[in-house]
C-alpha cells in the first residue's frame, strides 16, 4: 500500500509535465532534424586563437566583431539561397545560384537545405551541387538529404540515399542511424528499425544521448515498454546520460499510459 501512495504521489508531481508538450511525433522530429552536425560543423569552421598572451577587453571586443560579421553575412546568404529555391523555378534557380560569388562547401549546402526548401528542389539542389567543381558531398549533407525524405514520407528515397552513403564509403554515424531508425518507425516499420539499431552497434558506432532516446520512443510507440525499459537501462550501464527529452519521453509513455510503477523503478534505478 505504501508503495502505491509512493508512486501516486510521483504520478502526480509529474503530471503537469506530462501533457505540456507538442504532438510527440512531431517534436521529436524537429529533435532528430535539428540534431544533425549542427555543433560539429560549426565547430569545423571556428577559428583558433593562437598564442597563449591575454588579450586586451579592446582586442577581445575587436575579435568578436570579427567573428559576429562573417556569421551575420553567412545567415543572409543561407536565407538568400533558400528563397531562390522556394519561390523560382528550377531553371531560373539554376542561373541565380550560378551568378553569386559564393565558396559553396559542405557547410553552406548542408545549411541551405536544413531550411527544407520543397522536398523536389531540394533533390535537384543536392544533385546540382555535386556538380560543382571542387564540391564533394559528405556526412553532413548526405544525412540532410535522407532526413528530407524521411519528413515526406519518401521511404524509398530515403534508403536509396543510404544505399548511396554505403556505395561511395560516406560515413555513417549514429545521427545517420537514429534518422533512418526514427524515420522508418515514424511510417510504421518497427522491425526496420530494430534491424537497423542492431546493425549500428555491430558495426562499432556507439550511440549517443539522441540514439538512446529515439530509439526508446520507437519502442513504446509500437507498445514494446519492456523493451524501451531495458534500452534506458543499458543507456545508463553504458554511462550515457539521459537529457530532458529522455525525461520526457519517458513520462508522457510510461507515467501517460498507466506504466507509472515501471517509471518509478527506472527512476530508482530498479
Amino acid at each position: 500500500m505504501f508503495a502505491t501512495l509512493g508512486t501516486q504521489r510521483f504520478f502526480n508531481k509529474l503530471q503537469p509535465f506530462l501533457f505540456s508538450s507538442v504532438n510527440s511525433c512531431s517534436w521529436f522530429s524537429r529533435i532528430i532534424i535539428n540534431h544533425v552536425h549542427s555543433f560539429a560543423q560549426s565547430k569545423q569552421r571556428r577559428s583558433v586563437r593562437q598564442g597563449n598572451r591575454p588579450l586586451s577587453k579592446s582586442i577581445r571586443s575587436i575579435q568578436k566583431q570579427d567573428v559576429d560579421l562573417p556569421n551575420v553575412f553567412m545567415r543572409d546568404t543561407i536565407t538568400r539561397l533558400s528563397h531562390i529555391l522556394r519561390f523560382s523555378s528550377w531553371d531560373s534557380a539554376q542561373e541565380q545560384l550560378m551568378g553569386l560569388s559564393i565558396k559553396w562547401d559542405s557547410y553552406t549546402v548542408n545549411q541551405v537545405l536544413k531550411t527544407h526548401p520543397p522536398m523536389e528542389k531540394a533533390w535537384l539542389f543536392f544533385n546540382w551541387a555535386s556538380k560543382l567543381k571542387g564540391f564533394k558531398h559528405d556526412h553532413f549533407t548526405y544525412t540532410t538529404m535522407l532526413d528530407i525524405f524521411g519528413e515526406a514520407g519518401r521511404i524509398s528515397s530515403m534508403n536509396y540515399i543510404y544505399k548511396q552513403m554505403q556505395d561511395k564509403g560516406i560515413k555513417i554515424d549514429a545521427v545517420t542511424y537514429t534518422s533512418l531508425l526514427h524515420w522508418l518507425s515514424n511510417h510504421g516499420d518497427i522491425d526496420g528499425s530494430i534491424k537497423l539499431w542492431q546493425e549500428m552497434k555491430d558495426k562499432g558506432c556507439v550511440p549517443n544521448v539522441v540514439s538512446y532516446t529515439a530509439y526508446m520512443k520507437v519502442l513504446f510507440d509500437h507498445n514494446r515498454v519492456k523493451e524501451g525499459a531495458k534500452i534506458y537501462k543499458e543507456m545508463l550501464q553504458s554511462g550515457c546520460s539521459p537529457n530532458c527529452h529522455t525525461y520526457t519521453v519517458l513520462m508522457e509513455h510510461l507515467a501517460g499510459s498507466g506504466e507509472s510503477d515501471l517509471l518509478v523503478r527506472l527512476f530508482l534505478g530498479n
